[in-house]
């Protein structure tokens, strides 16, 4: 009698529940860009003009702790993502947490950017109420992703001076022992006399 390896039945996939699924999470990504939209540069601008109270020393500080740490950490993180240990979906990760990261400046690029009713209202809020926040944000913003690609470029350049000293610390060594070997054969190969 001959056993027949049995083939597990391959569930049937329903497409109609996945496409289904799939329009439901746009639907709800739609509404959710439009909501937010609506609320979040009204209450960021709130939120920053609090903190700065039309104080014009405060609206440049905060402006360029927010520019800088904001910019310069996301940025660091998300370097992170270029290692090649690091697999698909961490690197996945690693990026969305640095947009997370990177949330403060987004939403005052919102402001400044933004062509919805809410976005006019928050610029007009920081107008009035924190007068240099988005300037000197933008500034301290730069100023942070030069600072981040020069670190980079040193960094490679380094990474890439010590590699090259190894090769030739490797280089020399081999030629160091090549050498003994060439004079310890010429000692046994010389005649004693």
């Amino acid at each position: 009698m001959t056993e027949q390896a049995q083939v597990p039945a391959r569930k049937k996939r329903n497409w109609g529940v996945k496409i289904i699924l799939i329009l439901v999470a746009l639907l709800v990504a739609v509404a959710a860009y439009f909501i937010l939209g609506a609320i979040l540069p009204r209450w960021w601008s709130d939120v920053v003009a609090g903190q700065i109270r039309r104080d014009l020393g405060a609206s440049v500080l905060v402006g360029m702790f927010y520019g800088f740490v904001f910019t310069f950490v996301p940025l660091v993180v998300a370097w992170q993502a270029t290692h090649k240990a690091v697999s698909w979906p961490w690197k996945i990760v690693i990026l969305l947490a640095a947009v997370a990261i990177a949330t403060p400046n987004l939403l005052t690029a919102g402001i400044v950017f933004g062509s919805t009713e809410s976005a006019h209202a928050g610029q007009r809020t920081l107008s009035v109420d924190a007068g240099f926040f988005t300037t000197w944000t933008a500034i301290s913003a730069v100023v942070a992703a030069v600072i981040f690609a020069v670190v980079t470029v040193l960094w490679a350049l380094w990474r890439r001076r010590g590699k090259q000293m190894r090769v030739l610390k490797q280089a020399e060594s081999e030629r160091t022992k090549a050498a003994k070997r060439a004079e310890q054969e010429a000692r046994d190969a010389a005649p004693n006399p």
